[in-house]
């Protein structure tokens, strides 16, 4: 059962890793627009650096889950590699156990975020007046992912604790 779960996690996290490519990609094309209508008819459009702003900090939540599932985060090697292998256990161990509380704290207080920008009905002061609470529902979205990943690390970490003692 759990492998089935497992597979279907995985299959969430590359996905929104695809939509984080796609993001890229759509920065890309809209600045590339914005900068050929400027040169080439002297014209700019106004709302596609607001919107380019808002789809980088997408990007940055929509790749969190799939970094940390490849290990991909920053590390301190140097002081990592110096530790004997029980004692880098047990860091990883402690590291993967505050990365999970820290991405609960961060879930939970970001849905009520989104949860009191949605009742009072708070738009952004821009061009587009986009509704603040559509703009960081990524963040609690995303970190659900990242905590479910790290309770993943987690299992993986201890079950891999097991077999070496």
């Amino acid at each position: 059962m759990f492998t089935k779960i497992d597979k279907f996690f995985d299959l969430i996290i590359n996905f929104l890793a695809v939509m984080g490519r796609i993001v890229i990609i759509i920065i890309s094309l809209l600045i590339i627009t914005d900068i050929v209508a400027l040169k080439f008819f002297n014209y700019s459009f106004s709302w596609i650096m607001e919107v380019s702003e808002y789809l980088l900090v997408m990007l940055t939540f929509l790749g969190v889950a799939w970094l940390l599932k490849e290990d991909g985060h920053i590390k301190l090697d140097l002081l990592i590699n110096r530790m004997s292998k029980r004692n880098r256990r047990r860091l990883e161990i402690l590291n993967t156990c505050l990365g999970a509380v820290i991405s609960l704290v961060i879930t939970v207080y970001g849905f009520i975020a989104v949860l009191n920008l949605y009742e009072r009905g708070i738009k952004t002061e821009t061009i587009l007046e986009i509704p603040r609470y559509l703009l960081i529902l990524i963040i609690p979205i995303s970190f659900i992912f990242v905590f479910i990943q790290f309770i993943r690390n987690l299992f993986a970490l201890v079950k891999k604790s097991e077999i070496e003692t």
